[in-house]
């Protein structure tokens, strides 16, 4: 948060101690707030952008902390992103981050950055400044505020704050929709793609907020051990049992009815017991593998996400610990990447999302 808040500082000389408290709180609460009536949020939307020049140089997004960024409405309007899907996306974010139970935690923890780089002679204004001004901010009940006159006058903001895994995915939100008028009657089918820890399943399921979906994952059809031979895993993908992710899925989904399916547990080796699944609309089929030759032929959209090395590393330390990287390290991530290039995963996908 620290790194974000060096950026911003940076990025806007203008930061006085509101705007910077702002920041702080958009990071942790999103911009629900100001979603009282989907149809005049949606009317002011659509007034604020027609002002705006289109801006093909600003970047569309913007990090803020906790996993949320601020969408430029400027550069929106060059990536030709539609008001309603903009809305579409706000209004799901939002209702995402409303539902976290650590939005206090991680809005005092932001301001304790801000604090420290305040100590450190690091912001544009004094630590005794920003102290006086979160005393009577704590005493008001830390509400949402609004940009500095300051701030306003030197860098015109206009934007909407969303999770990053909702603004990624709102250029397809028209391809999608166009999908969905065209199959009439029938689902249409997203497969999501990626490396380990990219953030497949954060994209899936920020998708099903947006859409009437249902997901399945591959995580479920890991192959089982006994199946597990040295001529099978030297395939490209071999190590998914697609055998039974046909059986069970895309049967299902050929014949539009509800799929009875069944998870692997990895713990015990065996599947645990069976479940059904009525298709809806729109069946989000997220994991590595997904894009399977076996399978992709299924799929009306494939999405690929691509992470920076560094940046799986990570994340994979923080999700599973440091011993969990070391055979994601030595096993998992060569055999993904074998079948990524050896299949071609990412130049045969409709669209990749990039995550630094």
């Amino acid at each position: 948060m620290k790194e974000i808040l060096i950026r911003h500082i940076r990025a806007y000389p203008a930061m006085t101690v509101t705007d910077a408290v702002k920041l702080c709180y958009q990071s942790a609460f999103g911009g629900g707030h100001l979603i009282t009536d989907e149809a005049r949020a949606l009317a002011f939307l659509h007034t604020e952008r027609k002002q705006l020049l289109q801006s093909a140089e600003t970047p569309l997004t913007e990090e803020i902390g906790g996993g949320v960024v601020r969408l430029n409405l400027a550069a929106s309007q060059a990536a030709t992103l539609s008001d309603a899907h903009i809305l579409r996306a706000f209004a799901a974010s939002a209702a995402h981050i409303a539902k976290r139970t650590d939005n206090d935690a991680r809005f005092h923890a932001a301001l304790d950055a801000l604090r420290a780089l305040a100590s450190e002679g690091a912001a544009p204004f004094t630590l005794d400044a920003l102290d006086a001004y979160l005393t009577q901010y704590r005493a008001n009940g830390c509400p949402p505020v609004s940009h500095s006159p300051e701030y306003r006058a030197q860098n015109a903001p206009a934007y909407r704050v969303m999770g990053a895994e909702f603004a990624a995915l709102l250029p397809l939100l028209g391809r999608i929709d166009a999908l969905l008028s065209a199959n009439m009657g029938r689902c249409v089918t997203v497969a999501i793609d990626g490396y380990a820890a990219a953030g497949k399943s954060t994209c899936a399921a920020a998708l099903s907020a947006m859409y009437d979906s249902c997901i399945f994952h591959m995580d479920d059809y890991f192959l089982p051990p006994q199946r597990r031979t040295p001529e099978r895993l030297s395939v490209p993908g071999g190590n998914v049992d697609h055998e039974r992710f046909s059986a069970e899925i895309l049967t299902a989904i050929l014949a539009q009815k509800p799929a009875l399916h069944s998870a692997f547990d990895c713990q015990s080796g065996t599947l645990l017991p069976p479940k059904t699944t009525a298709l809806r609309p729109l069946v989000i089929v997220e994991g590595s593998y997904s894009h399977h030759p076996k399978l992709s032929a299924a799929w009306n959209l494939r999405i690929a996400i691509d992470v920076e090395a560094q940046t799986q590393r990570d994340r994979i330390r923080c999700r599973n610990g440091p011993q969990m990287l070391r055979l994601f390290e030595e096993r998992w991530i060569p055999m993904e990447h074998h079948y990524f290039q050896a299949l071609r995963i990412f130049e045969n996908a409709d669209a990749v999302i990039r995550v630094p």
